[in-house]
C-alpha cells in the first residue's frame, strides 16, 4: 500500500508543470567587433539596453532627429575604435566601456528631460480644466514670451532676448525665445525655442540649450528653399559650433544637421592645417569661413590663412562639397619633390572642389603625349579624361576628351570622344614651371611633372556641357586657376 501510495505521488508529481525559468532578454548591441564582447558580459549587456532604451526615449522626443542619429552613429565608431590616443592604440578595456556607455545614457537622459519640458507647450489643459488634453501640436502665442523662460531645462532661468523673424514674402514667421541659466552636469548655458505660425496659432520647430550664447535666428531663401539659421556656440577653449538648421519642405520644418561634414575636412585640407575651432556659416550661401591653425598655433592665434568651405544639402545633412583657399593657405601646401609626371597628382587651388592626375594607361593616345589627364569633380564624383595633342610650328597646346580608360584600351587604344569646333578654344593646355615659365611641350612619362597646370577655358566647357559627360542639373563649376602639384603617387 505505502509502495502504491508513494507510485501515485511521484507520478502527480512529474505531471505537475515545470516552473518557467526567466528569459534572458535579447542582447540590444549592434552587430560589429564589440557585440560579443558586449553580449557575452552581463554589465555590458545591460548598461547597452539602458543606452538603447535612453535613444528610443531620446528619439521620441527630440525636434533634432538627424543630429541624434549621426551622433550616435559617431559615439558607436568611436567606441569600437577604442583609446586612439595610446600608443599604439588599443581597444577599450571593460571598466572603460562601462565608463564610456554611463556617460553617454546621462547625456541622453538629460537631454530627453530638456526636450520633454519644452514638448509641455504641446499639453494643453481641456476645457473642465481637471485634466491635461491629449497633447496638440498647435497652441497658443505663450504668455509673457520675452520676460519668462519656456520649459524648465535651465536652472536660474532669465530670457535674453524674445521676438519674431519673418521671411521677405511675410507667409512665414518664426516666434523665438533665448534663454540664460545653467544646469548642474553642464554649469553655465544658454538655450534657444523655435516656433513657426501654422493655423490656429504656433508650432515648436527646434530648440537647443547645448550652447553658451546664441543669436537670434534669421529666415534666408537659398538654393535649397527657405531656411532658418540660428547662429550658437559652445564654450571652452574649442569655441565650437552650437547652430540650429531647419528648412521648410511640404511637411513642415525638417532639421538639417551640421556636424558630419567635419569628417571629411582634414582631407581637403593641406597637410599641418586644422579647423581646430567653430565656422562662421552663411545660410544663405550655403556655405561656412573659418580661419586654420598650424600645429604650432595656440588656440587664440591660428596663422595658416582662411578656408571658405562650401555645402550641398543630401537628405538630413549638410554636406561638404568643396573648400577654397586663400593665398596664405595655400603657401603652407608643403613643397613636393621632384616628382615623374606620369605619378603627379595636382590639387586645384581656386573655387572648385577638382583634382587632377597624369597618367600612363594604355598605348600613347598621340605623338605629342604618352600620358593622359583625368580631371575629378568632388562635387559630381565624376572623371574627365583627356589626351594632349599640338598645333604645328608655334602652336598652343589642347586637351581632347577620350573616353575613360578601360580593359579594351591595351588592345584597342583610347577613343577620342566627339565635341563641337568652337569647344577646341576652351581647352587650351599649359604646362608651369616653379618659375612660371611656361613649358614648350606637353607633359611626357619620365619628364619631371609641372609645377602647375593651367587650363583657362576647361570651366566654362564644363559649365556649359561642351565636356562629353559633363551634368546639365547641378552644372560643373570651376573657375579659372592654377593646379598645384600636390602629391606624387
Amino acid at each position: 500500500m505505502r509502495r502504491l501510495a508513494a507510485a501515485s505521488l511521484l507520478l502527480l508529481l512529474g505531471l505537475q508543470p515545470a516552473v518557467a525559468q526567466p528569459r534572458t532578454p535579447a542582447c540590444t548591441a549592434p552587430a560589429g567587433p564589440l557585440q560579443a564582447s558586449i553580449c557575452g558580459d552581463a554589465a555590458l549587456r545591460a548598461a547597452d539596453a539602458r543606452l538603447r532604451a535612453a535613444e528610443r526615449a531620446a528619439a521620441a522626443s527630440t525636434a533634432r532627429p538627424a543630429t541624434l542619429s549621426t551622433r550616435a552613429e559617431a559615439w558607436q565608431r568611436r567606441l569600437e575604435a577604442g583609446e586612439t590616443n595610446a600608443t599604439p592604440p588599443r581597444p577599450f578595456t571593460r571598466d572603460e566601456l562601462l565608463d564610456e556607455y554611463r556617460e553617454r545614457t546621462a547625456q541622453l537622459d538629460d537631454l530627453v528631460r530638456q526636450d520633454r519640458s519644452i514638448r509641455r507647450l504641446e499639453v494643453q489643459r481641456c476645457p473642465d480644466g481637471r485634466r491635461d488634453c491629449p497633447p496638440n501640436p498647435v497652441f497658443a502665442r505663450p504668455a509673457a514670451l520675452e520676460r519668462s523662460c519656456l520649459g524648465t531645462a535651465l536652472r536660474n532661468c532669465r530670457v535674453g532676448a524674445a521676438g519674431l523673424v519673418a521671411s521677405e514674402d511675410r507667409n512665414t514667421r518664426i516666434l523665438w525665445q533665448i534663454q540664460h541659466g545653467f544646469t548642474d552636469s553642464d554649469g553655465l548655458r544658454a538655450g534657444i525655442v523655435l516656433m513657426a505660425e501654422a493655423r490656429g496659432g504656433w508650432r515648436l520647430v527646434g530648440w537647443s540649450f547645448e550652447g553658451v550664447t546664441f543669436n537670434p535666428p534669421h529666415l534666408v531663401e537659398s538654393d535649397a528653399g527657405l531656411l532658418v539659421h540660428a547662429e550658437g556656440r559652445t564654450g571652452g577653449s574649442g569655441n565650437g559650433n552650437a547652430d540650429l538648421f531647419y528648412r521648410l519642405t511640404p511637411q513642415g520644418w525638417s532639421e538639417l544637421e551640421s556636424e558630419s561634414w567635419r569628417a571629411a575636412l582634414p582631407a581637403r585640407l593641406p597637410a599641418g592645417l586644422g579647423a581646430w575651432q567653430g565656422v562662421e556659416y552663411d545660410a544663405e550661401s550655403l556655405s561656412a569661413r573659418t580661419p586654420l591653425w598650424r600645429e604650432q598655433d595656440g588656440n587664440c592665434c591660428p596663422s595658416g590663412g582662411t578656408a571658405r568651405i562650401d555645402f550641398r544639402l543630401e537628405g538630413r545633412s549638410l554636406v561638404l562639397a568643396a573648400v577654397s583657399l586663400d593665398s596664405v593657405a595655400r603657401a603652407q601646401q608643403p613643397a613636393v619633390e621632384t616628382c615623374p609626371a606620369e605619378r603627379a597628382t595636382y590639387r586645384f587651388a581656386g573655387e572648385g572642389d577638382f583634382t587632377a592626375e597624369l597618367r600612363r594607361e594604355g598605348p600613347p593616345p598621340g605623338a605629342e603625349s604618352d600620358l593622359v589627364l583625368r580631371l575629378r569633380s568632388a562635387a559630381s564624383s565624376r572623371d574627365y579624361w583627356f589626351r594632349f595633342t599640338q598645333s604645328q610650328g608655334y602652336g598652343t597646346q589642347y586637351v581632347l576628351p577620350i573616353a575613360a580608360p578601360s580593359a579594351s584600351t591595351a588592345e584597342d587604344g583610347h577613343s577620342d570622344l566627339e565635341v563641337e569646333n568652337d569647344a577646341l578654344g576652351l581647352m587650351a593646355f599649359h604646362g608651369v614651371q616653379a618659375d612660371l615659365s611656361i613649358l614648350e611641350t606637353p607633359p611626357r612619362s619620365g619628364m619631371p611633372a609641372p609645377r602647375h597646370l593651367f587650363l583657362p577655358g576647361i570651366g566654362q566647357a564644363l559649365w556649359y556641357g561642351q565636356v562629353p559627360g559633363a551634368p546639365s542639373t547641378p552644372r560643373e563649376s570651376l573657375r579659372p586657376g592654377f593646379w598645384t602639384l600636390s602629391a606624387c603617387r
